[in-house]
């Protein structure tokens, strides 16, 4: 955010400058090759509402979101990406965690 806030951020997909107050984020930084074809859209900043109609958001989210909840802390917990791309946290289940016994 604060490359947002210091007015020197450029939307990854319309290419138009973002000033501070825009609605605006950056993308969490979750994809290490540079070969994977969403990588350059990783902690990039976006206008949310050039996010919310470009053609590859659900699928952005989807892996991100899958990645995150394997990488859960010990109580489950996670930062959950959304489809408007708000992070927010959610618990799933406490690693270790093999369901009730009977």
């Amino acid at each position: 955010m604060d490359r947002i806030q210091a007015g020197c951020a450029t939307c990854i997909l319309c290419g138009e400058a973002i000033k501070p107050g825009d609605d605006a984020f950056v993308t969490p930084d979750f994809l290490a090759a540079e070969s994977d074809p969403l990588w350059r859209f990783t902690d990039a900043t976006v206008h949310r509402t050039c996010f919310i109609v470009w053609e590859h958001r659900k699928t952005f989210v989807a892996r991100y979101n899958r990645l995150a909840q394997r990488l859960a802390a010990q109580d489950g917990t996670y930062l959950h990406l959304t489809s408007e791309g708000e992070l927010v946290p959610r618990t799933g289940v406490p690693r270790g965690w093999s369901g009730p016994t009977h």
